[in-house]
This record gives structure tokens, C-alpha cells and sequence, in this order.
């Protein structure tokens, strides 16, 4: 499947029939509205003035490339490929279209559909994402399985998978296209929900980088940890001064909340015993 990824659709058929071309009915010609979308078609969104700049194109010159089509056996057939050539077919007012027929399961529809949409790079990363994800719970993909059929390395699935747990405004403006995946894996480095929806909108706003939004999530992370030091030096300090002010010795704390040593100096043998009777009262 790898290797099939640059060589077209027809190969990708071939590779999962093991009776190869036979499975394959080319050059028919069906009616438009016997043809259903898919709706596992991991393409959701569909832009609107594409759609009608290809119908003039399909008016003007035909429907060029056939769409490709699974037979319901009921009189229909569910698009595998093609799905915006049928779209902008029915806005041209086209009656019957070009259709290659081909016997295939669920499963290598569904992933026959995903891997032309790669090819095409048709989909926007949260659909992908969407997508890898029904791999993985539908058909129980594994990892080997999920970078055979998408070429992609096995970090760069993961990433892709990680978008989506992006809050939902920026899952939106990523699917409209104004917000890159780039762009997406960068925000997942950030702290709240709040932070990542602000600097989002930044993004769109300002023109943000991705380099920028790296940089914005390095400061953070930095101001956190400086934080958490301050925090524990200002534990450690009253910790001092209350075993000050109880033991009457100076005291020395060296350390940070989870690991360090405390030392209490004496001068005489009058402050060691007042020492120890302080730790048998307190036993």
C-alpha cells in the first residue's frame, strides 16, 4: 500500500482485491442520482466556490475523470472517489456521469477513501484526524496497518491525532482553513483551554508563526517553573523561621519541596540539651 500511494487509485484498487482487475468494471455510465455519497467519506467540508468553478469547467469540457463507485446491489452506488466531481456534476445540471464499478468491503472502502483523499491532499488535518481515529476504533487498525496505508510515520499519526484534542472553536477554525496543522501541534504545548483558544485567535488576527506560537509555549513553560521555585523557596523559608522562633537555634533549610536538609546549628552544650529536650517533648 506504501508503494501504491503515488501510482493512483486503480492501483490501490488492485492491492486490495486479490482477483486484481477483475474486480473492476471501467468506462460505464450511471445515472447521477443513482450515485449515494459515502458516509464514512472522510472529506467533510466542501468549498462552495470550487465546486462551481469546476462545474463550469465540467460543462465546458465534460466530466473527464470517472468517478469511482461501489455497487449497493439495490439500484445505487456509494462513491468511493470522486464525491466533489459528482457534487459540482449536479450543480452543471449533468444527468449521467462516467463511473468505474468496483466489489470492495467496508473496511477497504473506507480506506480506499482515505488514501485518495492523501493522495489529493484533499483533507484538512482534523479531518485526517478523523479519520485515522475511525481506522483505529471501526476497523481496529493497528499502528503498522495505520503508516502502511497512509505513508505517514508512525510520530506523525500520533501528532495528527493529537489535534483533536484541541478545544472545539479552534478544531472550527482549523477545519475553515485558518489555522494550519502546523499551527495546531503547536497550541497542544500550551497550558489552559483559555490560553489556547486566546492565542488562536492571535494567530488569526496577528498572522501568528508557528515559530511564534513555539516561542509563546517555551516562555510559559518557563514562568511555570520559575513559579513552582518561587513557591517552594517561600515554603522553605517560613519553614525556617518557624523552627526559629520554636527551637530558638539557628536553623539552615537547603533543598526544595520534594527533596533537600535541614541543619540546626548550636554553640553550647546548654543550646544541645535545650535541643534535645525540645525533640523528647515533641516525640
Amino acid at each position: 500500500m506504501k508503494k501504491s500511494l503515488g501510482k493512483g487509485l486503480d492501483s490501490l484498487i488492485r492491492s486490495n482485491n486479490s482477483s486484481n482487475s477483475s474486480n473492476i468494471n471501467k468506462n460505464s455510465e450511471l445515472f447521477i442520482n443513482d450515485l449515494l455519497p459515502n458516509s464514512d467519506q472522510p472529506r467533510k467540508r466542501f468549498d462552495e466556490e470550487s465546486l462551481k468553478d469546476l462545474s463550469e469547467s465540467i460543462k465546458a469540457h465534460g466530466l473527464l475523470q470517472p468517478i469511482t463507485v461501489k455497487n449497493n446491489d439495490d439500484g445505487k452506488f456509494t462513491i468511493i472517489a470522486g464525491e466533489r466531481r459528482w457534487r459540482a456534476s449536479q450543480i452543471a445540471g449533468i444527468k449521467k456521469v462516467p463511473v468505474n464499478i468496483i466489489n470492495i468491503d467496508d473496511k477497504n472502502l473506507f480506506e480506499l477513501a482515505l488514501v485518495e483523499n492523501i493522495q489529493r491532499e484533499n483533507l484538512n488535518p482534523v479531518e485526517a484526524a478523523m479519520a485515522i481515529k475511525d481506522l483505529i476504533e471501526k476497523y481496529n487498525f493497528s499502528n503498522e496497518q495505520l503508516i502502511k496505508v497512509t505513508g505517514k510515520k508512525r510520530a506523525s499519526i500520533s501528532n495528527t491525532l493529537r489535534i483533536l484534542e484541541l478545544p472545539k472553536k479552534v478544531l472550527n477554525s482549523i477545519i475553515e482553513g485558518k489555522i494550519s496543522r502546523g499551527h495546531a501541534i503547536a497550541l497542544l504545548a500550551l497550558g489552559s483551554e483559555n490560553e489556547i483558544i486566546k492565542i488562536a485567535e492571535q494567530i488569526i488576527m496577528k498572522n501568528l508563526s508557528v515559530r511564534d506560537i513555539e516561542k509563546i509555549a517555551k516562555t510559559q513553560k518557563n514562568k511555570k517553573n520559575s513559579n513552582t521555585s518561587d513557591n517552594n523557596d517561600m515554603y522553605l523559608d517560613n519553614l525556617k523561621k518557624e523552627m526559629e522562633l520554636q527551637m530558638g537555634l539557628i536553623i539552615k533549610v537547603k533543598g526544595n519541596g520534594n527533596k533537600g536538609k535541614v541543619e540546626i546549628r548550636y554553640d553550647s552544650m546548654e543550646e544541645l540539651n535545650n535541643l534535645i529536650k525540645f525533640f523528647k517533648k515533641n516525640a
